[in-house]
């Protein structure tokens, strides 16, 4: 019998640390051991802390599945939702802010034919688990598009391309990383300096988004913000088209 090796897939990462909601869950499910251990105690004060370890367990399990959900799948139906808002013609030149394993900034590639897709991140490894440009290069080698996608190291406060540089910048859950109102903002108008006229920008993020498109909106693009969905965590966007 002939045996064939899988094929390699594609590994975007592990957002945060895997210990930090392996220790959630585990805490989460000691809640609901002893809540459900002590809910029918005679005693009144025990029976009610009972409940409240019960309410406790029950949000901190959610709150760990809910972050594996979007781990593993939701965060591939976010890089398609994004995607999906932008009429591709295939020459266009994409920013991702802060790719990590590349998600965003492959997804792109394979809509392209003669454009190309660039990543840039600072590689900082409590954002996401592993994070090196090793597998992100692997990762587009595996999806075929490694002959489309440059990856640098850049600082979206500072960014190292010419104005007008790009027809697309994307970015997903990188701008809250930054640590002060004043570094987000001087991201947010670099993504203005180097998008060209008629492009655009989608910023994916948990928090920010109102500031970030109120910041765009004073470097004079236009700018609207699409429905909450939740798709393991609450994902807030902004689209900004520059005039």
């Amino acid at each position: 019998m002939n045996s064939r090796a899988p094929e390699l897939q594609p590994d975007y990462g592990f957002d945060g640390s895997p210990w930090a909601v392996a220790a959630l869950c585990l805490v989460g499910v000691g809640c609901l051991g002893w809540g459900f251990a002590h809910c029918a105690s005679p005693r009144l004060g025990i029976e009610i802390s009972a409940a409240l370890l019960l309410l406790c367990g029950a949000l901190l399990v959610f709150l760990s599945g809910s972050y594996l959900y979007y781990t593993k799948v939701g965060k591939l139906h976010r890089r398609d939702r994004i995607l999906s808002m932008i009429d591709w013609t295939g020459a266009e030149r994409v920013l991702d802010l802060g790719t990590g394993r590349g998600l965003l900034m492959i997804g792109a590639a394979k809509r392209l034919t003669t454009g190309t897709s660039v990543g840039i991140d600072i590689w900082n490894a409590a954002d996401l688990h592993g994070n090196t440009v090793e597998p992100t290069l692997m990762n587009a080698e595996i999806e075929g598009v490694q002959d489309r996608v440059e990856v640098r190291d850049d600082d979206a406060r500072n960014l190292s391309f010419p104005d007008g540089s790009f027809d697309v910048v994307l970015s997903n859950l990188c701008l809250h990383n930054i640590p002060t109102p004043e570094g987000r903002e001087k991201a947010c108008r670099e993504i203005a300096r180097v998008l060209k006229p008629k492009g655009t920008a989608i910023l994916a993020d948990k928090s920010g988004t109102k500031a970030y498109g109120a910041i765009l909106a004073r470097e004079g693009l236009t700018v609207k913000h699409p429905r909450t969905s939740f798709d393991g965590s609450l994902c807030r966007m902004v689209v900004a088209v520059k005039n």
